[in-house]
């Protein structure tokens, strides 16, 4: 395992001592270096504990202590990104606001595989406690308020310890806002979509077609979509489909546009599309931004549905 990941990760230089942070309460995890600024190190991480799901100590060739560990499905691609933003140059681990590692990226780690090295390897088995434990406690509290589990309880300390390790961080959040927070999720049962996906894909190929205009105000004038957006906004349970569809697949640019102009025009105090993407810079993260606002935007319809029928919670 070792050998493959130094094919990707070739460890540049190492620090003779761990090099402190200028700027302190850093996170513990990943982060660009950048160069030719008095704080080398980024100021957002890459990716952090919680969003590991797999840690483990081990030796190299040469018996020194190494610490493995795989990235979050749902971080993925953000770290496979970031790290082939990073090609050519360093990353750091920082742990504890301090510098542990900082290896040359050769390209994209597309396996969500990472390693922890250090010419101080011996410290390293203790940083492996603690990040465990962070990883731990981390899941732990998002559970905190929740019923105890009788035989999750009856189970011996490191059994738990090794579930809770597993729990994929981003898995259990959003699993957590859909049971606790029933209002921003949309339930619906839709038996006949044959009329939607009619217009969806008709609007699909009207938005495939060679234009000049690079106006949206333009594009939203076309015959073709506003009987798409009429029969989403006269029919709002459809607006789950087009939360699938694929307006949503690319969605910066133009596509933004039109969801906003679709949404608002529906429920004018909804938040724009743009104001939650506007702030990513990988698709992972974006994928959670888009998914925030689509929680505000159940919101607004569970009000409508309940202002409708005030049964039909």
């Amino acid at each position: 395992m070792w050998r493959k990941l130094l094919g990707i990760l070739t460890l540049f230089s190492f620090l003779p001592y761990f090099s402190i942070c200028q700027n302190k309460l850093r996170e513990n995890g990943w982060y660009h270096i950048l160069s030719g600024q008095t704080d080398s190190i980024s100021r957002e991480p890459i990716v952090t504990t919680k969003d590991f799901i797999a840690l483990k100590l081990d030796t190299d060739y040469f018996g020194k202590y190494v610490i493995s560990g795989q990235i979050s499905n749902y971080k993925r691609k953000k770290w496979a990104e970031e790290t082939g933003k990073a090609t050519g140059r360093q990353i750091a681990f920082i742990f504890n606001d301090s510098v542990i590692t900082n290896p040359r990226v050769n390209c994209s780690i597309e396996s969500g595989a990472f390693q922890i090295t250090s010419v101080l390897d011996e410290k390293l088995p203790d940083i492996y406690k603690q990040l465990k434990q962070e990883k731990i406690d981390s899941i732990a509290t998002l559970f905190k308020d929740w019923e105890k589990d009788s035989l999750y309880f009856a189970m011996p300390p490191e059994h738990r310890d090794s579930i809770r390790m597993a729990i994929d961080y981003w898995e259990a959040y959003i699993w957590i806002k859909l049971t606790t927070k029933p209002d921003e999720h949309y339930w619906y049962s839709i038996t006949d979509s044959a009329e939607y996906k009619k217009l969806e894909e008709a609007l699909k190929e009207e938005l495939e077609k060679s234009n000049l205009s690079s106006r949206a105000s333009d594009y939203m004038q076309s015959d073709t979509y506003q009987m798409y957006k009429m029969y989403v906004c006269n029919n709002p349970e459809y607006i789950n489909l087009m939360f699938q569809c694929f307006l949503f697949k690319k969605i910066r640019g133009l596509y933004s546009y039109l969801i906003d102009d679709i949404i608002q025009t529906k429920y004018p105090s909804a938040p724009s599309i743009r104001t939650y993407i506007d702030k990513t810079d990988n698709s992972d993260d974006e994928r959670f931004a888009v998914y925030e606002w689509q929680r505000q935007i159940w919101v607004l319809m569970n009000k409508d549905k309940q202002t409708d029928d005030p049964r039909d919670i």
